[in-house]
C-alpha cells in the first residue's frame, strides 16, 4: 500500500501524528509513504504583514504553492491512499484533481471541529463531502458530519511512545525552570481563563505554571507563563509538576484532547475536566482525578498538594492504563484504515491483504 499523508510538522514532535507509525509499519508491511508538510509552505507564526496580506486574499501567502506540491507529489508517487491532517488550506480542486489522476481513497484526519469559526475555512467545509472518510476525534462533531452525508467515523486522539514517557529532572537550571506545585499545558481559551484565575486566589501563594500561547495576554496569568514546551522540554515540564490539569477545548467541542493520553504516559498525576470520555478511559481517584468547576478543581488541588504517595499511585496506574490500553499513534493508524475496509473495497484502491 502507498500513502500520501499531508499534515504539520509545526508541533513537532508531537505533530504530524503518524509519521513515526507510516515509519514502522512501512518497515512490517512493506507500505511505502510520502510526507507533504504544511508547515514548509505555511508557517504557523506569521508575520504582520503575512498576516494582513492573508487577510485581504482570504488565504495565507503559500496556499497555492502548498497545493501545488499535494498535487505534484500525488501523480509522482501515485498513491492508493491520500491522508490529510485537517487540511484547512487544501482546495477542493486539489483533491478532485488527486482522486481524479489516481483513483486514491481520501480520508482526512479532523483534530479540530471543521464547523468551528475559529479552525475553519470556506475550503475546509467545502471538500467534506469530496472524502471518502471523514475522520473525527470529536464525538460532537459526528451528527453534523452525518448531516453533510459524508462517511465518517470517531476515532481519539493517542500518544507517541517514542515522545510521551517520564523524564526527570537532572540540573538544578531544570528545577528553577520546571518544578512547581500545579501545571497547566494548552493555550489561553477564554474560558480557560476563570478556572486559574480562581485557583490563584483559592490558594495564595501556589506556584503554578502555564505552557502554551497567550496566557500573556492576561495580566493576571503573566506572570505564571513559561512559554510554549516541545518534546523533550514537554516531558520536564510534565515532571516538574505535582499535579498538570487537563482542560478540553470547548470551542471544538471536545471532551478528550491530546493530553489526554499525552500527560499519563508521560507519568503526571492529571487532573482532569470531568468528561464522558475521561470517565470511561480513567477510574476516579485511582487512575485519574476529575472536577467539573473551578470550584471543584481548587477544592481538588488543595486536597491532593500534601498527599505526595497518593499522587504517586494514581500517576502510575493511570499510565499503566494507558500503556495497556492501546492508545498510541499506531494503534489509531490502523484503526483508520480497518474502520472502512468497505470504502476501500468500493473504491478499489487498496487490496485486502493490505489491512
Amino acid at each position: 500500500m502507498r500513502i500520501l499523508y499531508f499534515e504539520t510538522t509545526a508541533y513537532y514532535p508531537s505533530s504530524a501524528h503518524f509519521l513515526e507509525a507510516l515509519r514502522e509499519l512501512g518497515a512490517e508491511r512493506g507500505w511505502s509513504f510520502e510526507f507533504v508538510d504544511q508547515s514548509a509552505y505555511i508557517p504557523t507564526h506569521s508575520s504582520l504583514g503575512q498576516r494582513i496580506v492573508a487577510r485581504l486574499l482570504g488565504r495565507p501567502s503559500g496556499y497555492h504553492a502548498l497545493n501545488k506540491a499535494l498535487l505534484d507529489r500525488a501523480l509522482e508517487f501515485h498513491p492508493n491512499l491520500v491522508l490529510i491532517g485537517k487540511g484547512q488550506f487544501i482546495s477542493p480542486d486539489t483533491l478532485k484533481a488527486i482522486r481524479e489522476a489516481t483513483g486514491a481513497v481520501l480520508v482526512n484526519w479532523a483534530t479540530d471541529d471543521p464547523f468551528n469559526p475559529c479552525n475553519t475555512s470556506p475550503n475546509l467545509v467545502n471538500s467534506i463531502p469530496l472524502y471518502d472518510l471523514y475522520v473525527s476525534t470529536k464525538l460532537a462533531v459526528i451528527p453534523d458530519l452525518k448531516r453533510v452525508g459524508v462517511n465518517n467515523t470517531y476515532v481519539r486522539f493517542g500518544y507517541k511512545p517514542e515522545v510521551h514517557y517520564p523524564e526527570t529532572l537532572t540540573s538544578a537550571s531544570e528545577q528553577d525552570r520546571f518544578a512547581c506545585e500545579v501545571a497547566f499545558i494548552g493555550g489561553a481559551d477564554a474560558d480557560r481563563v476563570p478556572y486559574f484565575e480562581k485557583l490563584l486566589r483559592g490558594i495564595p501563594g501556589l506556584k503554578l505554571v502555564l505552557y502554551g500561547g497567550y496566557w500573556n495576554r492576561y495580566p493576571a496569568l503573566r506572570p505564571y507563563w513559561r512559554g510554549e514546551v516541545f518534546g523533550r522540554e514537554y516531558r520536564l515540564a510534565v515532571a516538574g509538576a505535582k499535579i498538570v490539569v487537563n482542560l478540553v477545548r470547548r470551542g471544538n467541542r471536545d471532551d478528550h484532547v491530546m493530553r489526554t493520553f499525552e500527560l499519563p504516559a508521560c507519568g503526571a498525576f492529571v487532573l482532569a475536566e470531568r468528561s464522558v470520555t475521561h470517565c470511561e478511559l480513567f477510574k476516579e481517584n485511582v487512575e485519574a482525578a476529575f472536577f467539573s468547576s473551578p470550584d471543584e478543581m481548587v477544592e481538588r488541588i488543595r486536597y491532593y498538594l500534601p498527599r505526595d504517595e497518593e499522587r504517586r499511585s494514581i500517576a502510575e496506574a493511570g499510565r499503566r492504563e494507558i500503556l495497556a490500553g492501546h492508545h498510541t499513534y499506531r494503534d489509531r493508524l490502523l484503526q483508520i484504515i480497518e474502520s472502512a475496509p468497505s470504502v476501500f473495497g468500493a473504491a478499489g484502491a487498496v487490496p485486502t491483504e493490505c489491512l
